[in-house]
């Protein structure tokens, strides 16, 4: 059973006025009901709020959990390949030294049969690669819970 006290209040016309407006739409006889009712109300209100932000809180966490799990194997993957553009260079340097070469013709003025069959492989192999990702994700392979 709870307890009830007995206090004098002064509130605002304007705060009185909802009173009285919330108490002739619930037909609430006494003002103590009324007052009792909006504070229950209110406290629900705030009970529902904190629930709302602790859900937004955890989606939140588990969106930026799956961004960063992709941000991180596309930065494995630009570190790969920025490695492997570096060793290319460096093998070149040093044909291009070992060779006494001053000067070269570049792809825009004159495309060698090599570089356009080396072009054409590598765009099948990251076709290929796309190809098995999409069977992959397809397959269910990529709805993992993490």
């Amino acid at each position: 059973m709870s307890e009830y006290f007995a206090k004098r209040l002064r509130i605002s016309k304007e705060s009185h006025d909802y009173m009285n407006e919330y108490a002739e739409k619930n037909n609430i006889p006494y003002d103590n009901r009324t007052i009792n009712l909006i504070i229950q109300e209110h406290k629900e209100m705030k009970s529902a709020e904190e629930k709302e932000s602790l859900f937004i809180d955890k989606i939140s966490k588990g969106i930026s959990k799956e961004i960063n799990k992709e941000i991180r194997r596309i930065r494995l993957g630009t570190n790969n390949t920025d490695r492997n553009t570096q060793v290319i260079i460096e093998l070149l340097n040093g044909l291009l030294l070992s060779n006494d070469v001053n000067d070269i013709l570049t792809t825009d003025d004159l495309e060698s049969k090599p570089v356009s069959t080396a072009k054409k492989t590598v765009q099948q192999r990251i076709e290929n690669l796309q190809q098995k990702r999409a069977d992959f994700y397809n397959k269910g392979g990529g709805d993992h819970q993490g």
